[in-house]
């Protein structure tokens, strides 16, 4: 049944077959139709947005002159920069009967590589659900890395009569384009994308592909279970591994999230190529699992030029209306978003032929016939598996039945097939795909994604506090996370210090406490499932720290300059303080309270002169340790009339002045002596625009000379102010008689003993 939509200008009504009876289906504007047997039609994006990093095709004719030949030779040439290759042809039902090979030339070596094999492509649209009317026939493209050279050939297959080659052969080679002009492969670094592991699962490229297909097709409802016999050219496959988590017999739908993944914009999807409608299921019953049959011989930091590549080759060679996956996935495991609309909604794909309609498809990046599949691969295919399968109430571990839609499919054309819900592209289609050591492992898939535990994700810890990436604590942190597994799941959480379990709690903890050492840490919270699946968070680092913050030295207190009244003198704490990794902050408590910078090493604040004053600053690490330091002064104001006098000095009264009085010079040389026991002074005189100058004495050696003058009166202002060694000082005053201003106004003396 053809899906697509036919929609008039300035209509909105769609007309189609359906059992024999005409349909008419109408929906408002901007929205998603329905058709028939719950598949509804996504249109394109109506402007959508070119991409960050455009691949390009370049193509190459090679078709033979002689339309009767089954050989194929296409000697080594130059061709524009490219990463990716696959040879096309115009009939999709006429592939090449013999084996098909290319060799690349690398574009940083020069050197050509050997001839690698050309898989058939097994996937493809169901009929009628693609929009495409320019689908051609083509192998699977393989990842070759940056070259500029190509050379291509076709061999009758042993043992099997050579037919005559397709027609319309072509050379399409994909440049994946390049980020911020760095490699060819590197995703987009503005974008949000899951960080990859540092290091890669160890792979090895096999000598040679498989050369003989499965030639048995089953005619039950039921798919195969175990994988079609095949028979490698020189290497045997690797067993794979045989642990499996315990199968849980409940079938119970799994609730699980889907994990992080690269969306389409990071990937630098291309979305002026989907110039098609694309058709929604309204659920996904099977999960089918794919390799991308390309070598292993890659860098995970080249996986989204792969993905752009294979989107670019989906389109323009195959003729389909966006990338045939609805995820990818490559060898560290990191998460793809494909077909647009498929992360959310069953979008209908082009990779199991026939049986894409209710079911999704996930392909990992690579060759698996030969090569042991990546564990963090698997592990993010069962995460994948129950997210979809868990929206629509499914469980991983039962089966589900899909109709076969193809009429020349591995099955006959309506027969309902019973598939398990994560099954391999094999069991739909007669393809080797994916792989037999990727195939062997979907047992241990399906068990992972029964047993999955979704949505483990660490929340912020408590007792300390983060500073730059580090938590530190004292003695004890808080750790909390959460989950979307529900408790009746779950066993119990590990805590995880340094990656050992250092604490326990139950299945509905969300939170515990932890004891942590002095020193350096990781720690991590591992929820463990019922049956023995694990997942586990991000380790984070923490830094015990039990010592407090240090004041090395005393602090002190001296005067500042200002005004001075009998309520108030302006003073300013010294201090330093240290810690053992580093102060975190620091609070001044008394007199006053004020927030210091962690750095500060002084804080002005006032005190009430006469009066014994407590100074105290409190410093804190960044793990929470304290201490206090504090000092104890006090202003002691010296009125004029207690220094000695000599020459002529006359008295002023006043509210103004200090203590309602002061003394006035005009003469030249006449002087005001005090003697007090003390660590800091300040001498306060009167301002105005007529005051002059003063010579200031300290101990009998003149050390200052001070300017009265002020464009506005000013009274009782520290002029001079010196921190002293503490003991016995004499501070004079000299008035020097100034000319056109000889006036000086002394009003007192304030020291802190």
């Amino acid at each position: 049944m053809n899906r697509q939509l036919a929609i008039g200008i300035g209509t909105s009504v769609a007309l189609l077959a359906a059992g024999g009876a005409a349909i008419v289906v109408a929906w408002p504007d901007n929205t998603t139709p329905a058709i028939a047997g719950g598949i509804t039609a996504m249109p394109p994006e109506p402007h959508p947005e070119p991409p960050s990093i455009a691949a390009t095709l370049s193509t190459l004719d090679i078709a033979p002159a002689d339309l009767t030949t089954a050989v194929l030779d296409v000697p080594e040439r130059s061709a524009k920069p490219f990463s990716l290759v696959g040879i096309t042809w115009t009939d999709p039902k006429a592939a090449p009967s013999g084996v098909v090979e290319v060799r690349t030339r690398s574009l940083t070596t020069g050197k050509w590589s050997g001839w690698q094999k050309l898989e058939t492509g097994e996937g493809g649209a169901d009929p009628g659900t693609e929009g495409s009317t320019q689908v051609r026939g083509a192998t699977e493209p393989v990842w070759v890395g940056a070259s500029n050279g190509v050379a291509a050939r076709i061999r009758p297959s042993g043992g099997k009569s050579a037919t005559a080659l397709p027609a319309g052969l072509r050379l399409d080679m994909i440049d994946p384009g390049k980020a911020g002009g760095r490699g060819g492969g590197e995703p987009d670094p503005s974008a949000s994308s899951p960080s990859e592991p540092s290091s890669e699962p160890a792979t090895t490229d096999p000598t040679s592909a498989p050369t003989t297909a499965p030639t048995t097709e089953s005619t039950t409802t039921t798919a195969p279970t175990t994988a079609p016999t095949t028979t490698a050219a020189t290497t045997t496959p690797t067993t794979a591994p045989t642990t499996i988590l315990p199968m849980p017999s409940s079938t119970a739908p799994i609730v699980a999230a889907l994990p992080s993944y690269v969306s389409r914009s990071a990937w630098s999807a291309d979305e002026t190529l989907v110039t098609t409608t694309i058709s929604v299921a309204s659920e996904v019953r099977v999960v089918f699992v794919h390799h991308t049959a390309e070598s292993n011989n890659y860098s995970c930091t080249d996986s989204a030029a792969i993905v752009r590549a294979i989107q670019k080759y989906h389109v323009k060679s195959n003729g389909w209306s966006d990338i045939g996956y609805n995820f990818l996935v490559d060898k560290c495991g990191t998460l793809f978003e494909g077909r647009r609309g498929g992360v959310t909604k069953p979008i209908i794909g082009a990779h199991t032929y026939g049986f894409n309609t209710y079911s999704a498809g996930i392909a990992v990046l690579g060759n698996y016939s030969t090569t042991d599949s990546p564990g963090p691969a698997e592990k993010t295919i069962a995460q994948v598996a129950a997210a979809r399968l868990g929206a629509y109430q499914y469980n991983p571990a039962t089966t589900g039945q899909l109709t076969e839609n193809a009429p020349d499919g591995k099955f006959p054309q309506g027969q309902v097939v019973t598939f398990q819900r994560i099954s391999g592209h094999r069991d739909g289609v007669a393809t080797e795909c994916p792989g037999n050591n990727l195939y062997a492992r979907l047992p241990a898939i399906r068990a992972e994604a029964v047993n999955v535990v979704s949505g483990l994700t660490a929340q912020p810890f408590g007792g300390g506090s983060l500073v730059s990436g580090v938590y530190y604590a004292r003695g004890t942190v808080t750790v909390n996370w959460s989950v979307n597994t529900p408790a009746s799941l779950l066993s119990r959480f590990d805590l995880l210090l340094d990656g050992k379990v250092a604490g326990t709690a139950g299945p509905a903890a969300r939170s515990a406490a932890l004891s942590l050492p002095a020193g350096s840490h990781t720690v991590a919270v591992r929820a463990v499932q019922l049956y023995g699946a694990t997942a586990t968070t991000a380790a984070a680092k923490v830094f015990g720290d039990v010592t407090a913050p240090t004041f090395p030295g005393t602090p002190g207190v001296v005067l500042r300059g200002g005004t001075y009244s009998a309520t108030y003198a302006p003073v300013t704490m010294t201090f330093r303080a240290a810690d053992n990794v580093r102060v975190g902050s620091l609070a001044a408590t008394a007199p006053a309270k004020a927030t210091l910078a962690a750095t500060a090493t002084s804080w002005n604040t006032g005190v009430r002169p006469s009066a014994a004053t407590t100074f105290m600053v409190t410093a804190r690490d960044w793990a929470g340790n304290a201490r206090t330091a504090s000092v104890v002064r006090k202003a002691v104001p010296v009125a004029e009339t207690g220094a000695k006098r000599a020459g002529t000095w006359t008295a002023r009264a006043g509210s103004s002045y200090l203590s309602g009085k002061a003394l006035a010079a005009t003469k030249a040389n006449a002087k005001l002596t005090y003697t007090f026991t003390g660590r800091s002074a300040a001498l306060l005189f009167s301002q105005g625009t007529k005051t002059g100058k003063a010579a200031v004495y300290l101990d009998g050696k003149k050390i200052a000379t001070i300017d009265t003058k002020r464009s506005a009166t000013a009274y009782r202002q520290a002029l001079w102010v010196r921190s002293l060694t503490p003991g016995k000082h004499t501070v004079a005053v000299v008035a020097l008689g100034t000319s056109g201003r000889p006036t000086v106004v002394a009003d007192g003396l304030v020291y802190l003993p």
